[in-house]
């Protein structure tokens, strides 16, 4: 797999030791890491304990994004194989529309778990009990986090001498060689265990926030900055943070410190033009969406965005030239019909 001069996201939790495996192969490879996906990244993996994160969208957010700009989404394990040269077991060959159990959306979910393989709309002869046992789950009310999660589980057959330990929630389970388990023996994931490092640390911080518990989610994003003083997606993820829950001020300094250690991220600056417009300060967002289509001139909400700032600022002949530019880009239909009536107001009011 060429990987360089690639920028590869290794997204949530990973087992142990396999985020450290991966990032030595992808460096080594000539490529760079990030713990997140970005609008650089050009591969999206997966953890394989991330389930957390497919709780109200934020890993099929990451899906969505990686799969409109065309790069690879892998599980952990597909990702794995790929960078060794293995093929993983059968081949895709099994049209998903021939399935019909199973949404495409939850088959991707499915796929960057590694439960399935997904290429070009279709997959293994293999996977298709796997994908009429998680249509079924679904079908009697489970949540697609809990149909993962038990198909995950029903995976392991967990092996070898346990012993009795207690979690730090209280509960007990069995610690067997590999791993940890209920105590009749179904496989439990470790998501319930002491923080051990920066890439925990940042996972845990990723899962608060998917659940919609923001205070610990910022409260440990910040642990994260305070701990890495040259990464920047720490500092972005808390400024989105805040900017969710409409604290403005300090949505506005994490996004400042996340571009004073990378001035190219170009998704804090956009963000950051969202924070200050909303506080009215509008010159500075006009400035940093100015910078955001310096470093990326085909970033097209950010176009749409400097547009409406700039007829804001009652720049009508400035507005005027981001929205044609905005329609050259390809929007959706909804946002063309609304670029489309500026354009008629500007032109109206340039007439006048």
């Amino acid at each position: 797999m060429e990987l360089r001069g690639r920028s590869v996201a290794l997204y949530g939790r990973f087992t142990a030791g396999q985020r450290e495996r991966l990032r030595l192969e992808v460096l080594r490879c000539g490529g760079t890491v990030s713990r997140d996906f970005t609008r650089r990244s050009d591969v999206l993996v997966v953890g394989g304990l991330a389930t957390t994160l497919i709780k109200y969208g934020a890993l099929a957010t990451r899906i969505k994004a990686a799969t409109l700009r065309k790069a690879p989404i892998f599980g952990e394990r597909a990702f794995g194989a790929a960078l060794t040269g293995e093929s993983l077991p059968g081949a895709p060959t099994l049209g998903l529309a021939t399935m019909g159990a199973l949404k495409r959306d939850d088959a991707e979910v499915l796929a960057a778990f590694d439960l399935i393989v997904l290429k070009d709309d279709q997959v293994r002869f293999a996977d298709a009990r796997t994908m009429r046992t998680a249509a079924e789950l679904l079908g009697q009310g489970r949540s697609l986090s809990d149909v993962v999660q038990i198909l995950l589980e029903a995976e392991k057959a967990p092996l070898g001498r346990h012993k009795l330990v207690l979690m730090p929630s209280g509960g007990a389970a069995l610690k067997w060689d590999d791993g940890l388990s209920t105590l009749q023996g179904q496989g439990l994931l470790p998501f319930d265990t002491e923080l051990d490092g920066l890439d925990e640390l940042f996972d845990a911080a990723q899962e608060k926030e998917a659940i919609g518990d923001f205070d610990e989610a910022a409260r440990l994003y910040d642990m994260c900055a305070r701990a890495d003083r040259t990464a920047a997606i720490a500092l972005y993820n808390l400024g989105n943070v805040h900017l969710s829950q409409k604290v403005l001020t300090e949505a506005i300094l994490a996004y400042r410190r996340a571009i004073a250690r990378d001035p190219e991220f170009v998704e804090a600056r956009y963000n950051l033009a969202l924070a200050l417009e909303s506080t009215g300060n509008l010159v500075e967002a006009l400035q940093q969406l100015t910078d955001v289509l310096a470093l990326e001139p085909g970033y097209s909400d950010a176009v749409f965005n400097l547009a409406q700032l700039l007829l804001k600022s009652d720049d009508v002949a400035g507005a005027k030239a981001k929205f044609e530019r905005y329609l050259e880009l390809s929007p959706t239909a909804d946002s063309a019909a609304v670029a489309r009536k500026a354009l008629t107001y500007c032109a109206s009011r340039l007439s006048a």
